[in-house]
């Protein structure tokens, strides 16, 4: 059998910004009466302006190897920071 592939974070929010937006054309399409109500019309743009904008860009704005030079970055600082030997002076 074998093991389907689960989405990281980035494709789940890529998953559902996508079908909130389906969700806000169909219903758009299927009850023409929210075409003239403002309420509706702020919410659509918001969930399809803003939500992509603010959130999509937020989600995908990191590279996915972030994470991997981040620990990089941090051994290269522990193997800095380790103390070094003492120098003692001559007839001591």
């Amino acid at each position: 059998m074998t093991h389907f592939p689960f989405p990281d974070a980035r494709g789940w929010i890529g998953i559902g910004v996508f079908l909130l937006t389906v969700m806000v054309f169909v219903m758009t399409a299927a009850i023409p009466e929210l075409r003239d109500n403002e309420y509706f019309k702020t919410l659509g743009t918001l969930v399809v302006g803003a939500f992509i904008k603010d959130v999509v860009s937020w989600a995908y704005a990191a590279t996915k190897g972030g994470g991997e030079l981040a620990e990089r970055n941090a051994a290269i600082v522990e193997q800095a920071a380790v103390p070094a030997p003492t120098i003692k002076a001559e007839g001591e």
